[in-house]
């Protein structure tokens, strides 16, 4: 039975006869509810949670139980009971939030290695997928829109990740009348602006490049109080300079002894806007420092979801890639990822083929090894679920480094330094790794 649950605009149902009404408001929100979640239960509990404001009224749980048996009539054996719960099952093409995800993380990838050509296909193809507002006519002010709201913050990024793939391959005049309208609905992004400027000192507009600037420290005064971060400050900076960093340039060189062919890898996402965490990025960059002898070049940051943990990682790595020359590495952990697997994405960064990535976990770890032991890499490991996943991408000689996220803290071999992260305001706790 083929289906497909479209929710990058008003919430569509199509089913193997075609196009299904899904239904009055409320049931597009179960529906929508239901997919946001695919394959995973969601307790009656969290779905009134999620499509009523405030206290559900006392008929919640019988209306949520009605417009599953009337969604059922399209989507037939794919919504199943589950102790309490429902689960909608959905293969990734039926689904047009999970298509978007991985064309936009494909194109993500892609420009952080530089093939701004490929990322550029990419992004554009996710941003296709929008047909108008994430859930567009359904009853708003629950929780559910949190949900939708994060749709729509990825749909901004990856906007602005094709940007930055099309101000790769150099393009610049047509990119204005874009970022302009873009900027008119989003103000405050100040990554946009820096887009805009840049797009128009390209362009030979020097003047308008500096006005751009000065348009955003007006909104951004106004509407917030504050002045534009130091990094779209530093841009006025260089524009006033003419520095030459802000030409386009040719891709880096592969390192010496690097693989034939491999490029240096830069896949640190966009630096980010990092407010109230100066403390903390401090002792990570002093734990991060290699140079020091005998010490090991590896930090952990935990925290709860929230509190900042990639922000803190990515502004790091951005402050520290002159000291890894050879390359800046950002891979994602997740529960279902093994120590080796992330090697093996590490190796293919470095420029190692696929095809020539050892089988073995011995020879894959030391392969590894051998190859930072020559090269001077910054290794992020995002959202690390256990100890296990980290001790073996640990670097075992000096000049390289890693930079960890997790909740909790880790298990670690002595000198491996956590950085704690919370609500609290003061300063980092710094602390010698806990020993296994």
């Amino acid at each position: 039975m083929s289906i497909e649950v479209r929710l990058l605009g008003p919430v569509e149902l199509r089913g193997e006869d075609g196009p299904g009404d899904p239904g009055p408001a409320r049931r597009r929100a179960v529906l929508a509810a239901l997919a946001l979640e695919a394959n995973r239960p969601v307790t009656l509990h969290r779905l009134t949670e999620l499509l009523w404001a405030g206290s559900p009224p006392a008929s919640a749980v019988a209306n949520i139980r009605s417009h599953v048996a009337k969604l059922r009539r399209t989507l037939g054996g794919r919504i199943v009971s589950r102790h309490g719960a429902y689960q909608v099952n959905l293969a990734p093409h039926e689904l047009d939030v999970t298509e978007f995800r991985r064309l936009a993380g494909r194109g993500r990838d892609a420009l952080a290695r530089g093939e701004s050509g490929p990322a550029e296909s990419d992004l554009a193809d996710a941003l296709r997928l929008w047909r108008g507002p994430a859930g567009h006519g359904m009853p708003r002010g629950a929780a559910l829109d949190v949900l939708l709201a994060g749709l729509e913050v990825d749909r901004l990024r990856t906007l602005e990740d094709l940007v930055d793939a099309r101000l790769q391959r150099g393009h610049t005049g047509e990119l204005v009348t874009v970022l302009r309208e873009h900027l008119a609905a989003h103000p405050l992004r100040e990554r946009a602006w820096a887009q805009l400027m840049l797009a128009l000192y390209r362009a030979g507009d020097l003047g308008a490049a500096l006005a751009a600037y000065r348009q955003a420290q007006a909104v951004l005064h106004a509407q917030l109080g504050i002045d534009p971060s130091s990094e779209l400050a530093a841009l006025h900076v260089a524009m006033l300079e003419r520095a030459p960093r802000l030409d386009l340039r040719a891709r880096p060189p592969r390192p010496v002894g690097g693989p034939a062919g491999a490029e240096v890898p830069r896949e640190l996402p966009p630096d980010p806007v990092l407010r109230g965490r100066s403390a903390e990025l401090a002792a990570v960059l002093a734990a991060a420092q290699p140079k020091a002898v005998g010490r090991v070049a590896a930090v952990v940051v935990h925290g709860p979801p929230g509190s900042g943990k990639t922000a803190l990682v990515t502004r790091a790595g951005h402050r520290l890639a002159d000291a890894f020359p050879d390359g800046q590495i950002f891979a994602e952990a997740g529960p279902e990822v093994s120590a080796t697997d992330l090697i093996a994405r590490v190796l293919r960064a470095l420029g190692v083929p696929a095809g020539e990535v050892p089988e073995r976990a011995d020879e894959r770890v030391g392969r590894y090894r051998s190859l930072l032991a020559a090269r001077r890499v910054l290794i992020v490991l995002d959202g690390a679920a256990g100890s296990e996943q980290v001790r073996l991408l640990i670097p075992a000689a000096a000049g390289s480094a890693l930079l960890v996220t997790s909740r909790d803290p880790l298990h670690m071999p002595e000198r491996v330094r956590h950085v704690a992260l919370g609500e609290r305001r003061s300063g980092p706790s710094l602390e010698a790794g806990m020993s296994a």
